[in-house]
């Protein structure tokens, strides 16, 4: 008995197993017979991936120096330096520091955690394998070849210090800041100290600058050192606690709220910054969340925006964005956030 039950046992399984990799291969399939810029570990969206095959370096350049920060339509990156990451429950990017910022990516995301009286780079528990020194030395070297740009950066505190330290978060920020050989020089050039008591500044008094959304706390006689994360001077949508894919509608509904309040905002007000994040997970995979569900029944909120975007354009219901914050952006989606300035590019020609 047992000898003629175990060759069926074999067959049952071998079967199972191609079964298993048929759909596997399946679910890759639209990644293989379409444009692979779309394409992405199995995930296929028009608006998603493909941020590398776009060229902003400079977007910058063609809006006036009087146009306030407040006014313009940014796009920018959600836990930014997670590309190298292969833990999906982790990983938002999958383009490096670099190609977002040539891609025209002005906000940034920078979630680093004190280890050993140094800040390094986390997701959550998750090392990047980044520290905070390369992420500044980065963008000086690319503020000196684009001085007609800013950037925009929150730099987060993620999770209690490991280790052995002697200093706080903000000693160390100050450290970078000060006294470091590598990056106290460029630091001190590029480091744009804001009085959150007074208006955002203008694009002029940016350019060539990083302006701190600082969400760490501080105490100390310089302090604070930009906007303070979640304060009055931000407009911030951030639902990220998702139960499903199912349930992307919810967010999506959040998002399309926070995009309507910045376009209908006053083009000259300066006193609040409107940020949306695309961004969830928890109950969904962060890139679930921006690309939709492996069988594609439900779209991802990339692709409804990018799609909410130029409906709207068309319409010519448009208006200014705030800042776009996206898990793994694509080109298209990129160009429809940054089209969204074209009235200030428009008029820096009149003058």
């Amino acid at each position: 008995m047992r000898f003629h039950c175990m060759p069926l046992l074999y067959v049952l399984s071998f079967f199972l197993l191609v079964s298993a990799l048929f759909s596997v291969l399946l679910s890759l399939a639209p990644c293989f017979v379409k444009s692979k810029n779309h394409c992405y570990r199995g995930y296929e969206s028009h608006y998603s991936f493909d941020v590398d095959k776009a060229d902003h370096a400079e977007w910058m350049r063609a809006i006036p120096d009087e146009a306030n920060l407040t006014s313009l339509s940014i796009p920018g990156t959600h836990d930014t330096l997670t590309y190298d990451l292969t833990n999906q429950v982790f990983q938002c990017q999958n383009h490096n520091l670099s190609a977002q910022l040539h891609a025209g990516m002005r906000y940034l995301d920078i979630r680093g955690r004190l280890v050993n009286d140094s800040i390094e780079i986390y997701h959550a528990s998750m090392y990047t394998g980044h520290s905070y020194t390369e992420v500044l030395l980065t963008l000086f070297d690319f503020l000196d070849d684009h001085p007609s740009e800013t950037i925009v950066m929150r730099l987060k505190e993620e999770g209690r210090p490991l280790g052995t330290n002697s200093m706080t978060f903000e000693d160390a920020f100050n450290y970078y800041l000060h006294n470091s050989t590598a990056t106290s020089p460029g630091a001190k050039s590029h480091f744009r100290k804001h009085n959150p008591r007074k208006p955002y500044p203008t694009l002029g008094a940016l350019r060539g600058k990083i302006f701190l959304l600082q969400n760490f706390p501080s105490k100390g006689p310089e302090s604070p050192y930009g906007v303070i994360w979640e304060s009055a001077d931000m407009v911030l949508e951030d639902l990220w606690i998702i139960p499903s894919v199912e349930h992307l509608y919810m967010k999506w509904e959040a998002v399309e709220n926070a995009l309507r309040r910045a376009a209908t905002a006053k083009p000259h007000a300066n006193r609040v910054l409107y940020l949306a994040h695309l961004s969830a997970s928890v109950g969904v995979l962060p890139i679930e969340a921006a690309a939709g569900n492996l069988n594609r029944t439900v779209a991802g909120i990339n692709d409804r925006t990018g799609d909410w975007l130029a409906a709207t354009a068309d319409r010519g219901d448009s208006g200014m964005t705030g800042v776009v914050i996206i898990d793994f952006p694509g080109k298209e989606l990129v160009d429809l956030v940054l089209a969204r300035n074209r009235p200030l590019t428009d008029r820096s020609a009149e003058l």
